[in-house]
């Protein structure tokens, strides 16, 4: 959602029906036709999230005697992240304008120590996508407007996590062979990186309707964008446990996996009451049940990586409130949304991604440094629930715990008109 800091601090309660800064282009570009002459809008956002993990019995599966997974509880995997967007509005004529948004819809970033005991399923997790949308509004009436855009996204990810050789041993061998070698559960482990990255193509249209003068509605769609991430697995394995790849398994190789990131629907409303206070709601659906599984394929004999996260569908629900002093150089605002999570379950919940319901609070301000110049400045705290855990990896181990969450946002954005 952070691609508008004046949006942040009303919890983007106003986005799909904002016409004061560039990132129209991504919410709505229909409304990109209220705007005269040219818009750039830059931004950029720090984000602070915190997962702190509970350990709760994490052990191994009982076929492998269930002894308790050993390492510590991971530390804080939350980054800190820099978020930036650059958009640019130009009007053509008086009924249509040309939008142009560079933006990172979709990330994260999380990293865990080396040895904690979720290893098996999770270390680094880095995910970046990269948006180019070149847009077009065409104003119809004096009350309507629509718009439609297109789409061009780079994807790039890594993901690394530990390997349980002594697990893998025993599968390919039997105890016998595996003990008389050291090769037991937890006591020889290997490592993977898996790298790639991959382009697709969307697009997105939206339709601004404008009652009165006080009163807006808005609503868009952006749609879903594939991407066949081609890239690598690089194995690291213990000299002694070099007998495990002679069948052309845990060797350095291609990797691939098909990931499609899920369309939305985006319904708003925004109503000034007076010269002082206007109000502003929003709902968002997202298509995550897309998200069932993430499935890499090996070019060697290592068999598939399957990560079953089975996602739902979404909602996100926000409201804010403007005020707007006598000074005509201030306006500040504040906001709440209530954001569900498309994790299902603990037994689906990833420590890659281990999220839960998000409740955003926010405040924010603009000034007017010139007559053409505007600078919004926002923050929002993001409460979350106790996220549990109870998962099972690809090597018979099961994190038990639960997750304490936050998130901090702060965002800065510059508006220029000219």
């Amino acid at each position: 959602m952070e691609q508008s800091a004046r949006e942040l601090g009303q919890a983007f309660s106003g986005a799909p029906t904002n016409t004061e800064d560039g990132s129209m282009v991504f919410f709505n570009p229909a409304a990109m036709s209220q705007v005269r002459g040219r818009l750039v809008s830059v931004s950029g956002y720090l984000t602070a999230p915190s997962a702190i993990f509970r350990n709760n019995a994490s052990h191994l599966n009982p076929v492998l005697g269930g002894s308790p997974l050993q390492g510590n509880n991971g530390g804080n995997p939350g980054n800190l992240i820099g978020l930036p967007n650059f958009y640019y509005v130009h009007e053509l004529t008086n009924r249509m304008a040309f939008g142009l948004g560079i933006n990172m819809p979709f990330g994260m970033r999380s990293s865990y120590h080396p040895d904690w005991k979720g290893r098996y399923q999770a270390i680094d997790s880095e995910l970046l996508t990269m948006n180019f949308n070149p847009s077009l509004s065409l104003k119809v009436s004096e009350k309507l407007s629509v718009g439609a855009g297109f789409d061009v996204q780079y994807l790039q990810t890594r993901l690394t996590n530990a390997i349980d050789l002594g697990t893998a041993c025993l599968k390919s061998f039997g105890l016998d062979s595996c003990a008389s070698q050291g090769f037991l559960p937890q006591a020889a482990d290997g490592h993977v990186s898996l790298k790639g990255d991959s382009v697709g193509f969307g697009y997105n249209f939206g339709a601004f309707y404008a009652l009165s003068q006080d009163t807006r509605f808005g609503v868009s769609y952006r749609s879903r964008i594939a991407h066949d991430v081609q890239g690598n697995a690089n194995f690291s394995v213990p000299g002694n446990a070099n007998v495990l790849t002679q069948g052309n398994s845990f060797v350095d190789t291609a990797a691939r996996t098909a990931v499609t990131l899920p369309d939305n629907v985006l319904f708003g409303f925004s109503h000034r009451f007076n010269p002082r206070w206007a109000i502003s709601a929003d709902a968002l659906w997202t298509h995550w049940s897309l998200v069932r599984e993430l499935k890499t394929n090996f070019s060697s004999a290592q068999s598939d990586d399957v990560q079953n996260l089975k996602w739902k569908d979404t909602w996100r629900y926000a409201v804010g409130v403007n005020y707007f002093p006598e000074t005509n150089r201030w306006v500040f605002r504040t906001g709440f949304a209530y954001d569900q999570t498309p994790v299902p379950d603990s037994r689906h919940r990833s420590p890659r991604i281990p999220d839960i319901n998000r409740y955003w609070l926010t405040a924010g301000f603009t000034y007017t440094l010139l007559k053409n110049i505007n600078i919004h400045g926002a923050y929002a705290h993001l409460f979350m629930d106790d996220a549990s855990i109870n998962r099972e990896g690809a090597t018979r181990d099961i994190l038990i715990g639960q997750y304490s969450e936050q998130i901090n946002i702060g965002g800065l954005q510059m508006d220029w008109r000219f």
